[in-house]
């Protein structure tokens, strides 16, 4: 039986050979491995076998040919790159004929739909001279309330009965333009065809002593793949739902049908080498002009804030049912199967049900797990930044690796938000903002602001005092961490000194932050208060106050 595998350069698109179909997807987080595998009848001897023909996105340098059978050997692997062929005349003319009559139908009910408005203005004009004339035929007892009455519902019966066919019409519109649209797309997707298409296409040499069935089993990396995590938090009473699911896109080229998809975490660093730490070297500035001092180092790159948006629908509901339907039980969960990637580098999760993945960009999405653990909850607020309490939930992770990514918050069954999870190892410990609680109320005033008068050369005085009030509508008891802060000097000229603060802060920092942690009964409330003073002489100048 020969088993063996051969390295080669190689790259893309369609499927040809031996019919050997997708049969395994592992997906990273900047591309993917395809696995493909197929049977084929080796005559004795010396034979070549088409295995099949790659996407353009595969990495040559990936490719890899596994071939099993009795008395079966693996000589060579060849990868050639060839050009496709256009598609025949008639094809591309019955496409366009298709694209003709759809746009003939959109204008034919553009016609309909403008004879129709057409028929409502005179209707219009209509009601407006039977309305004048009717109403003097009234007054002068040449006609009673009956007639009127009568013209009055035929004209409502006709103008209703245009309108209704102009809705009609637009529905049928809407049909059209969608087959238009859909129509150009196919014309459009075939003239790219074709054009002359680069793909490659893999072979190998087998030799067989006597007459046999092989399997033959190709793998090779494509990129234009990825996936990201995506969270649903449901917090019920205290315990906390983590359902941990994967957002899906391909380009590749090619389909991936509904086979065994795995999920790896492994990605690569940002240094394609071991990284060496360099000599740091310090000395006096040197001048330079200011276009040299606008470009960037050779090797760097501008730093740049990720903007994370959501695809969520804020209207949709978790992705695990928050209660099962009275009298039935709940539906079981289907979870990925995780394990450890080859040589320990990351894991990956096998998920539970096949996927079919189409190669169109879009998005795909399947759930990885779904965990729950017990949440310690409390409150957190930073009313000169926002005067609302902030729900803070402190769980342990599970036998997971969390990766970074947005989260949907629901408070039993009902949205309330989103936050974005960091990276969280198996194991750790972390923080999860679940949205803002109006039942916890938070006011920050300014009470005091007093400035000294001070005689040239003296000494100034500003007297500066705020008051934070926080109140706990809930029905059981809330641990809220409050953070405020003084100012802190860059002159020393100017100097801040803390005076006042009721209750003490539990904790303050250098850098001028006072953080207090209050513990409030079911309807109490707290009030927090603190002063400092900013004394600088009086020919300055204070910013930032």
């Amino acid at each position: 039986m020969a088993d063996t595998d051969a390295g080669l350069a190689g790259g893309a698109s369609a499927a040809g050979g031996i019919g050997a179909p997708i049969t395994g997807v592992t997906v990273f987080r900047d591309g993917a491995r395809v696995v493909r595998t197929g049977p084929v009848t080796v005559e004795p001897g010396l034979r070549p076998v088409l295995i099949a023909s790659l996407p353009e996105s595969a990495d040559p340098a990936s490719v890899r040919v596994a071939a099993r059978g009795h008395g079966l050997g693996l000589l060579n692997v060849e990868v050639q790159r060839q050009v496709g062929t256009e598609p025949g005349r008639a094809s591309l003319a019955q496409l366009r004929a298709d694209v003709e009559h759809w746009r003939d139908t959109v204008r034919q009910l553009d016609d309909e739909d403008a004879a129709e408005q057409a028929g409502l203005g005179f209707l219009g004009h209509l009601a407006e001279a039977a309305a004048t004339s009717l109403a003097r035929a009234v007054s002068a007892g040449r006609a009673g309330y009956d007639e009127l009455s009568g013209m009055a519902g035929h004209l409502s019966a006709s103008t209703a009965n245009a309108l209704s066919r102009r809705r009609e019409i637009a529905a049928r519109k809407r049909v059209a333009q969608r087959e238009l649209e859909a129509a150009v797309e196919r014309l459009s997707s075939a003239e790219r065809v074709g054009k002359p298409i680069t793909f490659i296409e893999v072979s190998a040499l087998l030799e067989a002593r006597d007459a046999t069935e092989a399997e033959i089993e190709l793998s090779y990396h494509v990129s234009g793949a990825s996936w990201r995590p995506l969270y649903d938090l449901v917090l019920d009473g205290d315990q906390l739902r983590v359902s941990y699911l994967a957002e899906i896109t391909q380009q590749t080229g090619e389909d991936w049908p509904e086979v065994a998809l795995m999920l790896s975490t492994t990605r690569r660093g940002q240094q394609q080498t071991l990284p060496e730490l360099p000599t740091w070297f310090i000395g006096r500035p040197q001048a330079r002009s200011r276009t040299a001092a606008r470009r960037l180092p050779h090797g760097a790159s501008p730093s740049f804030t990720p903007n994370f948006e959501s695809d969520y629908p804020t209207g949709e509901g978790p992705a695990v049912p928050m209660a099962a339907a009275a009298g039935a039980p709940p539906a079981k969960v289907l979870a990925a199967e995780v394990s450890e990637g080859e040589a320990g580098a990351g894991l990956v999760f096998t998920v539970a049900r096949p996927l079919a993945v189409p190669g169109d960009g879009g998005p795909h999405k399947t759930l990885v797990a779904s965990f729950e653990a017990d949440a310690v909850l409390d409150y957190v607020t930073v009313p000169v930044l926002a005067a609302e309490a902030y729900l803070r939930a402190t769980v342990s992770n599970g036998p997971l690796l969390l990766l970074p990514g947005q989260a949907r918050i629901f408070h039993g069954a009902q949205f309330t938000g989103e936050t974005y999870l960091e990276v969280v190892a198996p194991g750790e410990e972390f923080e999860v903002q679940l949205g803002v609680d109006e039942q916890v109320k938070v006011e920050r005033k300014l009470i005091r602001r007093t400035a000294s008068k001070a005689l040239i050369g003296g000494t100034r005085t500003i007297d500066i005092g705020y008051e934070i009030t926080v109140h706990n509508h809930r029905d059981r008891k809330a641990t809220v961490t409050v953070q405020d802060h003084i100012p802190v000097s860059t002159d020393g000229d100017i100097k801040v000194r803390p005076r006042e603060t009721t209750p003490p802060p539990a904790e303050t920092s250098d850098l001028g932050e006072l953080t207090w942690n209050l513990s409030l009964a079911p309807g109490k409330s707290a009030v927090i208060a603190h002063r400092f003073t900013v004394e600088h002489p009086a020919q300055v100048t204070v910013t930032g106050l």
